[in-house]
């Protein structure tokens, strides 16, 4: 399903995505992490949390272990510089973890139980997969709250990380260079929205 050096790459660009997105927020207006907005997780700090508790959760099943949740919901770190120290751990945690991987052993079967209470099995590399996949897409959600300052969000697509940390290995169309777009501010942040984002 997933080679060792896909898993590598991916754990990398987590990582990589995660830390980006905490640069962003850290330049932020002061309170616009916490202020409320139409969301599960009420904001900004809620959503990431949720990342954050799902990659704890997830960790604990790949070493066998029970982990006390009994939601994804929990806002274990409510101040933004905390939050990011306790993501930046799980997140080398997962990078070790793939360094240490073997296409066997990213095969093999992990069996878990959802805090639903629901059993599941899953194989190591479908898991980490899951858990890059799942933090993508709630750092979607922190992006659109973005638009609601309004503020550019940070891109943290994955060929532009492959850009920045493989720029030999990354092939370029060439296209010819454009003038950056995105600042921490804007009257109307969708009116300066390069065009992937419209």
């Amino acid at each position: 399903m997933i080679n060792v050096r896909t898993a590598r790459m991916l754990a990398d660009y987590k990582n990589w995505a995660d830390q980006r997105l905490f640069d962003s927020l850290a330049a932020l207006p002061a309170g616009e992490v916490s202020k409320d907005r139409v969301s599960v997780f009420k904001n900004m700090i809620g959503t990431l949390n949720h990342i954050y508790v799902v990659d704890c959760i997830w960790q604990a099943h790949l070493e066998g272990r029970g982990h006390g949740f009994k939601t994804s919901h929990d806002l274990l770190h409510a101040d933004l510089a905390e939050l990011r120290r306790a993501q930046r751990e799980i997140d080398h945690w997962y990078c070790n973890w793939s360094e240490s991987q073997t296409e066997t052993s990213l095969d093999k079967p992990v069996e878990f139980t959802f805090v639903s209470g629901e059993s599941g099995t899953m194989s190591a590399g479908a898991i980490l997969m899951h858990v890059v996949n799942h933090a993508s897409y709630h750092r979607g959600w922190v992006i659109q709250m973005y638009f609601e300052i309004p503020a550019m969000p940070p891109v943290t697509d994955l060929p532009v990380y492959l850009r920045e940390t493989q720029p030999t290995a990354f092939k370029s169309l060439h296209a010819p260079a454009v003038e950056p777009t995105c600042a921490v501010q804007f009257s109307s942040a969708t009116s300066v929205l390069p065009d992937r984002y419209r």
